[in-house]
Parts: structure tokens; C-alpha cells; sequence
């Protein structure tokens, strides 16, 4: 007998609840400010004194008060008032760095932002920086350009920073923060994408935060593909139960699965412990359907009640409950049948529902071969098929067989197999290479 889902479509994907979760963990993400672009401690900075062999006689004669001004413990803010007539007095480029450098120590103490980059781009432009300090300079122009929102010219500071070997403060995020800063999400993605392969590439894992705020980006942006593979390389790279919760929730919620999909993505969440909310626990029973996934339904209403997700009074699960129990009775005196029936049918739909039930009854195994004889025969939705194959061989330790098999799904169910995918790698310990 072939068992049709009595689902009447696609229902909404996020639950508020869920929603409220993913937004807290992602809140941390990587936004700027203090703690990501510290401001250097150019207070700390000595003024040169003008060298007479060295600086132009016309600006000697002018910067003398001015440097006094500058070392003054009872007013340094008065020299900001001699910087035009100094400007004004430069004519070599050894004025520009010598005036530079003072202003980087005057904006320093007085806590001036303006007057700091004024400085920073006079050392830069006299081209007699110390070449220890060009990145530094860049990423500290690049910082006041972002705080001013001026994103283009960030990320330019920034770029030099990186191309001058600056390392102190990673300059990627920021870089790909400027494209989030002006609404160019899908740039900044695939920078931010780009900078994750290259620590990947080079060994190393990339900051959870990285993935985290690339995830949040495209969920906000509405940016489907993307937040697939924001959700693929997060769990990836770190596999726990938390980061697992988010990238589900954001598959959930950017992709019109139908019923047969959200039921295959919640198997997963249950897999990796996620599944926890009355409302997910609700939807499984919902999705499984009593009367036709008998015995998944009743592991699942015994893990919620075990986890007080359900109450032994709940109407969901008093009413899911009874109708369970006697269909998986029913099963279970039907299945030597549905494997005889499978095997004469003209075509693989019989076989499909008789993998749905050996599934259902725990018995993977049996479960495989009829999902494997329904894509022999042929079937409607083969992606489907071959995702609960796939799933079958996962639950049976079958780790190689189930990659290859899900390698194989295409079409709208590609998000799920590629996560059902990382959970075969990384379930038995570190992710694949």
C-alpha cells in the first residue's frame, strides 16, 4: 500500500520563538567600534623637533611656539589654534612629516580624531613614513572614515592597511563591514567568503564571528544562496549544538520547502539536539503525521516529554499519542506486506511509502533497500528519495554511502542534503577536509 502525506502545504518555517533565539546568538556578532578597531595610542607620540638641515627655514621659524604649545601640560589644546599659520609654512616633505607627526601626538592628547588623520595622511604624503607604522596609519584613517560612514573610503584605507602587512587588528571584517555599511550585502558576503577560504587555506580556522555576522547579513538581506552557504560553513568549522540551532533556523527560514522538506530538516535539528521548543516539536508531529510515520511520531512525543516540551496533558500530544499507538501496531503487522507489494509494483511509489514505514519503525536498514528500490523503479520527487536514502545510511554508520548518496540531490532539496551532508562529517568528530 502506498502512503500519501495528508499535508496541505508549506507551513511558516520560523516560529517567533525561534526567531528571538536566533537573533540573540547572532547579536554578538562582528560589529565595529572600540573593541574590534582600538584607536592607537597616539597620545604617546613624541613631536620631532625641526632639523634646520633638514626643514625648510620658514617653517622652523613657525613651528618653535607651536612645539612648546604642543609639550604643554597646562593647555596643549592652544596649539590646535597655530595649526594654519604652520600649514601654511611647509614647503619640503620632510615640513609635511615633521608637522605630521606633531599632529599625530596633538591629536593624540587632546583627543581629536580630525587632527590625528590631518597628520597621518602629512607623514604619509611627505613619503617618509616609518615603514613600520604604514598599515598602522592606513587602518586608523580607515577607522575615522568608517565612524564618519564614509564606506568607500574605509575600505580603501583599509585594502592599504592589509596590502602594507598590517596584522595587529584584522582588517578583513572591516573591509567586508563597509560593504554591509553601504547596502552592498552580497559583496560583502563574497569578501567575507573569500577572507574565510584564505584562513581555511592557510590552515587555520576562521573566527566563529566571521561566520556568525556573514549568516546574519544574508538572513537580514533576504539572501537565500547565500545564507545556505553562510549556514554550510558554519557548522563546518565549529559543529556545536548552538551553531547547529542557528544555521537550521536560518535554512528554515530563507527556503520554501514544502512539508516533506521541513519534516527531513527537523529529523535533523533532532539529531543534533536542537530540536527544543514546544512549537518545533509541535511541527515535527505535525509534519511526521501520526498516521503515517506511526513510530517516529511516538519517539518524538517521548523525547518531548521527556525534555518538558510536551506535558503528559497537552491536547498535541494526548491526541498525536493515541492515534500513534494504534497505527504503529498496524504497521508493524503490515510491513512483511509492504515489501512483497514493492517489489510487483509497475512502479518505485510503493516502495517510497514502504521505506517511509520501515523509517518510521526504526529499521533503517529495510528502509534503505525500499528507498533504493523506489529510485530503481522510478519515482516523482528522486531528490526526496534520495535525501532520506541518504538519512537512512547516516543512522546506520553508513557515513561514505550516505555522502555519495547525498551528493546526489539537487533541485530546491539541495540545502537540506548539503547540511545533512556536514552532519555525516562531523558527527563521528572533526569535519572532512
Amino acid at each position: 500500500m502506498y502512503r500519501k502525506s495528508t499535508h496541505d502545504g508549506a507551513r511558516s518555517r520560523m516560529p517567533s520563538v525561534a526567531r528571538a533565539v536566533l537573533a540573540a546568538a547572532l547579536a554578538g556578532g562582528m560589529v565595529l567600534g572600540a573593541a574590534v578597531l582600538p584607536a592607537p595610542a597616539f597620545a604617546k607620540e613624541k613631536p620631532q623637533a625641526p632639523k634646520a638641515e633638514a626643514n625648510s627655514k620658514a617653517f622652523v621659524d613657525a613651528y618653535a611656539p607651536f612645539q612648546v604649545a604642543v609639550n604643554s601640560t597646562a593647555d596643549p589644546a592652544a596649539a590646535k589654534a597655530m595649526v594654519p599659520t604652520i600649514q601654511a609654512a611647509i614647503q619640503t616633505d620632510t615640513d609635511k612629516n615633521t608637522f605630521g607627526m606633531a599632529l599625530i601626538a596633538l591629536g593624540g592628547k587632546i583627543k581629536d580624531d580630525q587632527l590625528e588623520k590631518q597628520g597621518i595622511q602629512l607623514v604619509l604624503d611627505s613619503g617618509k613614513a616609518d615603514p613600520t607604522k604604514v598599515g598602522l596609519f592606513h587602518f586608523y584613517l580607515g577607522k575615522i572614515a568608517y565612524d564618519a560612514k564614509n564606506f568607500s573610503e574605509a575600505r580603501t584605507q583599509f585594502q592599504a592597511a592589509t596590502q602594507a602587512g598590517y596584522t595587529d587588528n584584522d582588517p578583513r571584517p572591516a573591509i567586508a563591514e563597509t560593504y554591509f555599511g553601504s547596502n552592498q550585502p552580497a559583496e560583502g558576503l563574497q569578501y567575507l567568503s573569500g577572507a574565510i577560504k584564505q584562513e581555511e587555506a592557510a590552515g587555520r580556522k576562521a573566527p566563529n564571528a566571521w561566520l556568525l555576522r556573514g549568516l546574519q547579513v544574508a538572513y537580514q538581506a533576504k539572501l537565500a544562496p547565500q545564507a545556505n552557504d553562510y549556514s554550510v560553513m558554519l557548522v563546518r568549522n565549529d559543529p556545536s549544538q548552538q551553531d547547529w540551532l542557528d544555521a537550521l533556523q536560518v535554512i528554515r527560514a530563507v527556503n520554501g520547502f514544502d512539508d516533506e522538506g521541513h519534516l527531513d530538516l527537523l529529523r535533523l535539528m533532532r539529531a543534533t539536539g536542537t530540536l527544543k521548543e514546544h512549537a518545533d516539536y509541535v511541527e515535527y508531529v505535525q509534519a511526521a503525521d501520526p498516521r503515517r510515520m506511526a513510530g517516529e511520531v511516538l519517539a518524538v512525543l517521548d523525547e518531548g516529554l521527556k525534555a518538558g516540551a510536551f506535558t503528559a496533558s497537552d491536547p498535541v500530544y494526548t491526541a498525536a499519542k493515541a492515534t500513534a499507538t494504534t497505527r504503529a501496531e498496524t504497521d508493524r503487522k503490515d510491513a512483511p506486506g509492504l515489501v512483497a507489494a514493492a517489489k510487483s509494483a509497475a512502479n518505485g511509489m510503493t516502495a517510497q511509502g514502504a521505506g517511509d514505514a520501515f523509517f518510521s519503525l526504526g529499521d533503517y536498514a529495510q528502509a534503505s533497500q525500499m528507498y533504493q528500490l523506489a529510485l530503481d523503479k522510478g519515482v516523482k520527487d528522486r531528490d526526496m528519495i534520495l535525501t532520506r536514502l541518504g538519512i537512512a545510511q547516516i543512522d546506520q554508520g553508513q557515513s561514505q554511502q550516505a555522502k555519495a548518496t547525498l551528493q546526489q540531490v539537487g533541485g530546491v532539496r539541495a540545502p537540506i542534503a548539503r547540511m545533512w551532508l556536514v552532519y555525516a562529517d562531523t558527527k563521528g568528530g572533526a569535519p572532512a577536509a
